[in-house]
């Protein structure tokens, strides 16, 4: 459970999740009438209803097997549940007390990845960064340690995390990608962003406005398709609507970074959590061999084994967080 508490403190998490479960239900109570209905955000095509968390249905694409919830709250009513609910205020001062953990086991190494694979494809600088949905800062500062960028920017919605970043000396910004110019900026990286959104293709397409020409976009998100999705399904933690909107796969993410105008450098699940995560829920009560005797069977082997495992899931796609980077069309691959 190493990696786990110091990450997402068990005490606090587990508030933080009883909390999400209130306001996610008085949130759809208050405003289902006036969500929309959606089709797959990866390829536009139907979903199957498989489950409701919460009050929201979750469909199942048809075609890409992208996760995703439909009917869903627009843009305007996101924004009255992230300002006005209590649950996202409680992540985020969960990730703020987390935030070395964090920015050692997870966003350091993120950053050398993005670093090597820039530098392989030509680039002799970073030139500009933006840290789209940069929270307190942790990410942002792991991109301007490198020394590798002429400036880092960090931007968000959130009035607390802009001062969090000017506390940290990072040039912030209050607002969306829309306050960005066309052309302007070298690397976009969004970090547990993009499963949040309404649209998010229309949120893309705004990142390749704001390359410039060769530029390249990090996406990191959950894997609908991962360990513990499928184990779980809907009693996982990663699913959290109104918060979580959009659970893509590999397949289905590359495909939505294709559509919306980039190729894809690499696409990994790099994941450190997925064994630890079943784990708990076992301890916890969580039927695992009525389900799975096998995988049940697996979890209780020696500490050893259990790291060689989560290795397994990692490096074959498997884990259920992802990470990629792609490039704007028309730049060198």
């Amino acid at each position: 459970m190493k990696n786990f508490d110091l990450m997402r403190p068990e005490k606090a998490y587990k508030e933080v999740l009883k909390q999400r479960e209130l306001d996610g239900k008085a949130f759809f109570e208050k405003y289902n009438s006036h969500f929309a209905d959606v089709l797959c955000p990866a390829c536009g095509s139907k979903g199957a209803d498989i489950f409701e968390k919460y009050g929201f249905k979750h469909d199942l694409c048809e075609n890409c097997k992208t996760l995703f919830c439909s009917p869903r709250p627009p843009e305007e009513l996101l924004a009255v549940y992230y300002n006005s609910y209590e649950a996202p205020k409680m992540w985020t001062s969960l990730l703020i007390r987390a935030d070395v953990e964090r920015k050692i086991l997870q966003y350091e190494p993120r950053v050398r990845k993005i670093v090597s694979a820039v530098k392989a494809r030509g680039g002799e600088n970073g030139g500009i960064a933006l840290d789209l949905g940069a929270g307190s800062g942790a990410f942002s500062l792991c991109l301007k340690n490198t020394g590798f960028f002429k400036d880092v920017i960090a931007l968000d919605f959130s009035e607390s995390c802009v001062r969090a970043c000017m506390d940290r000396g990072l040039n912030s910004l209050l607002g969306g990608i829309e306050k960005i110019s066309g052309n302007s900026v070298d690397l976009i990286c969004m970090n547990d962003l993009i499963e949040h959104v309404f649209d998010p293709f229309s949120l893309l397409k705004e990142c390749f406005r704001v390359l410039c020409d060769d530029g390249f976009i990090s996406v990191a998100t959950p894997n609908g398709e991962g360990f513990d999705f499928k184990i779980l399904k809907n009693r996982t933690g990663n699913i959290t609507p109104p918060e979580h909107l959009n659970y893509f796969n590999p397949y289905s993410l590359e495909l939505i970074l294709t559509n919306a105008g980039f190729r894809t450098v690499f696409l990994e699940t790099p994941g450190k959590l997925d064994v630890e995560i079943i784990l708990k829920e076992k301890i916890s009560g969580f039927p695992l061999k009525e389900n799975n005797e096998y995988m049940d069977h697996i979890l209780e082997q020696d500490e050893g084994v259990l790291d060689n495992f989560q290795k397994f899931l990692s490096e074959n796609k498997l884990s259920s967080h992802m990470l990629a980077l792609a490039q704007k069309s028309g730049g060198r691959l």
